[in-house]
């Protein structure tokens, strides 16, 4: 469980600001009684040197009433416990408690003459009453270590407010905003609730450090974001890249025999689904395999690109799609397309590659190419087996019957290619 940082440091600053109040609170009593002391002896002193004077002229004129008198007026001092006169003639005057003076301490004092002429007229014996001297030296003890404590209660009273004030409440709110504080809100500010005095300190440099590593952490994650998302941009367009190799032919740029694999069920299933006419067109080069021999493979992969280029001229963007079903075959899907509609594209495609299809050699000259077509629409029972194959039998009766030529012919497209 934590502890308020104001209530731990009061108390292990308490052990040591008691300690320093009993050292503080002893060298005060010490030097007190040393005051105190040469106070009360000072005061012994001034009592006695006052009545030994008085005292002098009355034992010179033997006035025993006034040595009473003086002897009543020394014992009358609370310091001052017995008071033994004792005159030259031999007389002794005493006054006061005398069951003292065996343990305090004693003073004697000479008692001149009058005139200050001619031997003493007597002694003065004082008998000091320590007791007194040591209540003093206590009182002051208390008194000064109860104005120490006094002063120390307010003392600790202030720092402990200041402390809870200045340090413990501004660290509080630091620890509750840093607990508080969310990832997707790090650039949030921190502001402290400060009084209107505050001076700039170190809770202030711990506030500038916070708001530093906020705004190196915000820069740091936008960084990052803009890396991920441009990595994630790069990764897109690699596996768009690399989606797109695995189903386009290398060489000739249009789709492949997996391509057509993968969407030509698609555009089956819409075709019955929603009852659309779906024609495809297989064309094969003619003769392709005497240029690949005659002229080399090169040769004939200008051939097959040229011929690619030129079939899709006469697709319509987005709709109909190419496909390289092998060697030199390629394979053709017209959508929404019906068989007589699929035979003119068909036959532009023929005359296209007849007219305008020419590669040039590597002496100068140039090739002709021509091409077969076989056209089939989708019929109520179709597979997708059966059209393709429908339109294979038709490319085959176009090749037999001497190539360039698209089948079935436009006035014929009713004909059964498998009673040809």
């Amino acid at each position: 469980m934590s502890q308020p940082i104001a209530s731990l440091l009061f108390r292990r600053v308490f052990k040591w600001v008691i300690l320093c109040i009993l050292l503080f609170s002893s060298l005060q009593a010490y030097l007190n009684y040393r005051a105190i002391e040469r106070n009360f002896d000072m005061t012994i002193r001034d009592v006695a040197n006052t009545h030994i004077p008085l005292l002098s002229l009355a034992i010179w004129d033997i006035e025993l009433q006034a040595i009473h008198k003086q002897i009543s007026l020394l014992t009358k001092n609370t310091n001052i416990a017995y008071v033994v006169i004792k005159a030259s003639t031999g007389q002794q005057f005493v006054g006061g408690n005398g069951g003292q003076s065996i343990s305090d301490e004693h003073l004697m004092f000479d008692i001149p003459a009058p005139d200050g002429v001619g031997p003493r007229v007597g002694t003065m014996e004082l008998v000091v009453d320590r007791s007194v001297l040591h209540h003093e030296v206590m009182r002051s003890f208390f008194i000064v270590l109860a104005e120490v404590l006094l002063l120390t209660v307010f003392i600790f009273a202030a720092v402990f407010t200041i402390l809870r004030r200045d340090l413990e409440r501004p660290m509080r709110q630091l620890a509750d905003f840093v607990k508080n504080l969310q990832a997707n809100k790090i650039a949030t500010r921190l502001d402290l609730e400060l009084g209107p005095r505050h001076v700039y300190n170190e809770i202030d440099l711990v506030v500038d450090g916070f708001r530093t590593m906020q705004d190196r952490l915000q820069k740091h994650i936008e960084n990052q974001d803009a890396l991920v998302s441009e990595r994630t941009t790069q990764l897109q367009q690699a596996m768009d890249r690399l989606k797109k190799l695995s189903v386009t032919d290398v060489l000739t740029g249009c789709y492949n025999r997996l391509f057509f694999n993968e969407r030509m069920p698609g555009e089956m299933h819409r075709a019955i689904r929603y009852e659309r006419d779906l024609a495809v067109v297989f064309c094969d080069i003619d003769f392709f395999k005497s240029v690949n021999d005659q002229y080399g493979h090169a040769v004939g992969d200008d051939v097959l690109i040229v011929f690619v280029e030129s079939l899709q001229r006469e697709l319509r963007a987005e709709i109909d799609w190419l496909v390289r079903y092998g060697g030199e075959e390629f394979l053709i899907v017209l959508p929404e397309t019906s068989l007589p509609a699929a035979i003119e594209v068909a036959e532009r495609m023929r005359l296209n590659v007849e007219r305008d299809l020419k590669v040039p050699l590597p002496d100068g000259q140039h090739l002709n190419i021509t091409a077969s077509f076989g056209v089939a629409e989708r019929l109520a029972d179709d597979t997708l087996e059966t059209l393709v194959q429908r339109a294979d039998q038709w490319l085959y009766f176009s090749k037999s019957l001497g190539r360039n030529q698209v089948q079935p012919a436009s006035g014929r497209v009713t004909q059964d290619v498998e009673s040809l």
